[in-house]
């Protein structure tokens, strides 16, 4: 098996690229950085620039499947220029590669897209599955991951022999990055602290769950749509008081307040105060290896 990989300098794409190569498969990853060399014999780096409509046509050589997850981080201050960027990045990219596979008549049994679970609505009560998918709210990040899911729709109708999965990803714990190594190392200096209300759920994953559901996708052509969280949501305050006892702290400040998260994160603020309680029914024959906040904060914090 031979993958290419967009996006693959992130966290999650480090992860998979690691897992993929310790079960023996080839990897190609397109970065924007000529210099990249590797001295894996099985994983090579090959220069693309989407915005330029540049790429190494030798990254597409004996390639069988492609993960997309390139995208400049959501995690930026929500200035105008950002926001642009946020949304452009995604689907400038996606169009590009997809563009690129179909002028190219590139042979691929599969093309996995990363997608986010900001695609259902902000709610304490009501909880989403891969059914609940017409559920279309107006806020920037909602428009952003149906923007994004809808390049890679039209192209799977351009492409009907490709299996094209598209996998809404939760919150994402791992210990290189992200909230968990954040709030890890603020527990640590005992300043952790839930963001408003502290009820929001969490749909989170950890991330060698989430990597393995993306090779998962790849190996076995599984066409659809894919929640990619565990069976077992959390609320902020009980995901942030459980990462403070694994690190032998304790939560001492009260909530910080509604309106002071939003006037120093602004309109970003959206991503740390909503609340999605995502489930996933598209995968119940996938066995978990960490189903539970306790094991993946144990984990991770070892």
């Amino acid at each position: 098996m031979k993958l290419l990989i967009t996006g693959g300098s992130g966290t999650l794409g480090q992860e998979i690229t690691r897992l993929a190569l310790a079960n023996n498969y080839q990897v190609n990853i397109l970065s924007r950085n000529k210099k990249l060399v590797s001295n894996d014999i099985n994983l090579k780096y090959y220069y693309w620039n989407p915005n330029r409509e540049e790429i190494d046509s030798e990254c597409f050589k004996g390639v069988n499947a492609v993960v997309n997850l390139a995208g400049f981080s959501v995690f930026n201050l929500w200035t105008k220029k950002n926001k642009s960027k946020i949304l452009n990045s995604r689907l400038v990219s996606t169009f590009f590669i997809l563009d690129q596979i179909k002028k190219r008549g590139v042979k691929l049994n599969s093309f996995v897209s990363a997608s986010g679970i900001a695609a259902y609505p902000d709610s304490i009560s009501e909880i989403s599955s891969e059914e609940n998918s017409d559920n279309i709210t107006s806020s920037f990040i909602n428009q952003v991951v149906i923007k994004w899911e809808s390049k890679v729709l039209e192209f799977e109708k351009q492409l009907p022999n490709i299996s094209f999965s598209i996998l809404r990803i939760g919150l994402v714990l791992s210990n290189k990055g992200g909230v968990f190594s954040v709030s890890k190392n603020l527990a640590k200096l005992f300043l952790l602290s839930p963001l408003g209300s502290g009820n929001q759920w969490q749909s989170w994953i950890h991330i060698e769950d989430a990597a393995r559901i993306f090779l998962r996708c790849v190996n076995n052509n599984s066409n659809g749509l894919f929640n990619l969280v565990s069976p077992n949501p959390v609320t902020q305050s009980n995901l942030l008081r459980k990462i403070a006892s694994h690190n032998s702290s304790a939560i001492l400040f009260p909530n910080i307040p509604t309106f002071i998260v939003k006037l120093f994160f602004g309109e970003m603020s959206e991503l740390v105060l909503s609340s999605q309680k995502v489930i996933s029914n598209n995968l119940n024959n996938y066995n978990f290896k960490f189903a539970h906040i306790d094991d993946a904060i144990k984990d991770l914090s070892n």
